[in-house]
C-alpha cells in the first residue's frame, strides 16, 4: 500500500457542488483535493460533442433560469455564452397538450392556476426550507402524497385536471406524483424564489437558458485549477480520531484529511462504510428521481409546422423540448416509465420514441442520430434529478445547515440546498455555503 497522503480538506465528487465548493475553499487559501469515483467530471452533467464534433448536446443538466445567480456569475467567469431556449408552442407550458393530451378547457385551465396558488401559499405558510418541519401542519402534510391531495382536491374534479397536475409534478422532480411527500413538494416550491411560475417551461421560466457549449464544461473549467483525483471513489470513513480523519478509496490508497464534504446525493450514504456509524438520523428514507434523457437529430424542425395531434396511446417521452443547433427532440423520459425503460431493449425504445413522434406531429420523418442517456444506471448517481422523500419520511428531514458529524463531515449536494433545491443552482449554493462552513471550523 502506498503511504497516506495528509490534506486540510477533501471533497468527494466532482459535479457542481464539490468543484463550486473547491473554488471556493481555493480561493480562501485552503489546501483541498478532489475525488471523483467517474473516469470524468461533471457529476448529473454530461456534454457530448457530435456530427464530427461541430455540436455539443447535453445529456444531463443543462437549463438555467434568469434568476440563478450563482451559475451565471461562473458563466461570466468563464466567458461563456448563453443560448435562449426555443418554444415551438406558443403555451410550453400547457405539459399534457404538449405530449397529446386533449387540450384544456378554460374552466379546467382556471381551476389549474387556483391549484398551483394554493401550493404557492402554502409553501409560503413553512417559516425557510431549513425550519419546514417546525411548522404546525408539517407533520399533516407529510403523511400525504401530492397524488393523494390531488385526488381529493375539490377542484381537481375530473381526470383532466388530475392528468395535468400529475404531470406537473412529474416533469419537476422525475417522480410520480404518489412517491412524492406533500411537505417534500411544498418545500422544493419553498426553495424556489418567487414559487411556482418560475419553475414554468417558457420565457422567464426555470428553462429559459442553455449554454453554448455544454453544462458540464463549467465543471471542467473549474477543476483545472484544483486537485482532482479521477476513476477513485470512496469506500471507508474512519472518523473516530479527534482531529484527523482516514479515507479508503477502492484502490485501498488512504488519504487523511481534517475535513471533509461529501458533495453527492444523500441516497449514496449507505454505498460507504462509516467508522463508527452515521447516526441513524443521516440515512433518510429518501428515493431517487428517475430520468432517461434522449436526444434524436432530424434533419428538420418538423414539429414547428405541424399541429399537435391528440393521440391516445401515449409514448415514453413525458417532457419534449427542441433544440435547433443541432436540429433535435430532447425527450425526457421519468418516473416509472424510465424504470421501466432502462431495462429495455434500446432498439425498442428508440422504435417506441420514434413512433411517438410521428403520431405527435404527424410525419414520417426519421431521427438520423440518437443518444440516449440512462440515468438510472449510472451506479453514482442512481438516477437523476435529485433524491426526494416519499410520503412519511420527511420527520427526518435534515437540517441544511448543520453538518453530517460536528466539525468533521459535511453533506454537500442540490439535495441539501436552501435555494434552487434539484437544480444546477442549488448543488453550487450548497457547495459554497458548506465550503465556508469549513473554512470557519478550521
Amino acid at each position: 500500500m502506498d503511504s497516506i497522503e495528509s490534506v486540510d480538506v477533501v471533497i468527494v465528487g466532482a459535479g457542481f457542488a464539490g468543484l463550486s465548493a473547491a473554488n471556493y475553499l481555493s480561493s480562501k487559501s485552503i489546501q483541498c483535493t478532489v475525488i471523483e469515483g467517474r473516469s470524468r467530471v461533471g457529476g448529473r452533467a454530461l456534454s457530448q460533442k457530435i456530427l464530427d464534433e461541430t455540436s455539443i448536446i447535453d445529456l444531463g443538466g443543462q437549463w438555467i433560469a434568469p434568476n440563478q445567480f450563482r451559475i451565471l456569475s461562473f458563466i461570466k467567469q468563464f466567458n461563456l455564452d448563453l443560448i435562449e431556449q426555443t418554444w415551438h408552442n406558443t403555451y410550453p407550458n400547457l405539459l399534457g397538450e404538449l405530449i397529446g393530451l386533449k387540450p384544456l378547457t378554460d374552466d379546467q385551465s382556471e381551476k389549474i392556476i387556483q391549484i398551483n396558488f394554493e401550493w404557492d401559499q402554502m409553501a409560503l405558510e413553512l417559516p425557510s426550507v431549513e425550519h419546514a418541519l417546525s411548522y404546525e401542519k408539517s407533520s399533516q402534510w407529510d403523511r400525504i402524497s401530492v397524488q393523494q391531495f390531488i385526488e381529493e382536491h375539490p377542484l381537481a374534479n375530473d381526470i383532466r385536471i388530475q392528468q395535468e397536475l400529475k404531470l406537473q409534478i412529474l416533469t419537476l422532480t422525475a417522480c410520480d406524483a404518489e412517491k412524492v411527500s406533500l411537505l417534500y413538494w411544498l418545500i422544493l416550491i419553498r426553495s424556489i424564489p418567487d414559487g411556482l411560475k418560475t419553475l414554468d417551461d417558457g420565457i422567464n421560466g426555470a428553462q429559459h437558458y442553455k449554454i453554448c457549449g455544454g453544462s458540464q464544461q463549467i465543471c471542467f473549467k473549474l477543476s483545472l485549477s484544483e486537485d482532482v483525483r479521477l476513476n477513485d471513489s470512496l469506500k471507508s470513513v474512519d472518523y473516530q480520531t479527534n482531529d484527523e480523519i482516514l479515507l479508503t478509496l477502492n484502490s485501498n490508497r488512504q488519504i487523511k484529511c481534517r475535513r471533509l464534504l461529501l458533495a453527492f446525493s444523500p441516497s449514496l450514504l449507505s454505498t460507504i462504510e462509516f467508522l463508527p456509524k452515521l447516526p441513524s438520523n443521516c440515512y433518510c428514507p429518501i428515493t431517487m428521481g428517475q430520468s432517461i434523457k434522449t436526444v434524436f437529430i432530424y434533419s428538420k424542425p418538423f414539429w414547428r409546422h405541424n399541429q399537435i395531434n391528440q393521440c391516445e396511446k401515449q409514448g415514453p417521452c413525458s417532457n419534449i423540448f427542441e433544440s435547433t443547433n443541432p436540429i433535435a427532440l430532447i425527450g425526457l423520459i421519468l418516473g416509472d416509465h424510465a424504470s421501466f425503460w432502462t431495462h429495455q431493449d434500446e432498439d425498442k425504445l428508440i422504435e417506441a420514441i420514434t413512433e411517438q413522434y410521428v403520431l405527435l406531429y404527424n410525419t414520417n420523418e426519421k431521427p438520423i442520430h440518437t443518444f440516449i442517456q440512462y440515468w438510472p444506471k449510472e451506479s453514482l448517481s442512481r438516477g437523476c434529478y435529485a433524491a426526494l422523500y416519499p410520503p412519511s419520511s420527511c420527520s427526518v428531514w435534515r437540517d441544511r445547515k448543520k453538518p453530517l458529524i460536528d466539525g468533521k463531515i459535511w453533506l454537500a449536494s442540490t439535495e441539501m440546498a436552501l435555494q434552487w433545491i434539484s437544480y444546477i443552482e442549488g448543488a453550487i449554493e450548497a457547495g459554497q455555503r458548506f465550503a465556508q462552513d469549513i473554512i470557519n471550523s478550521l
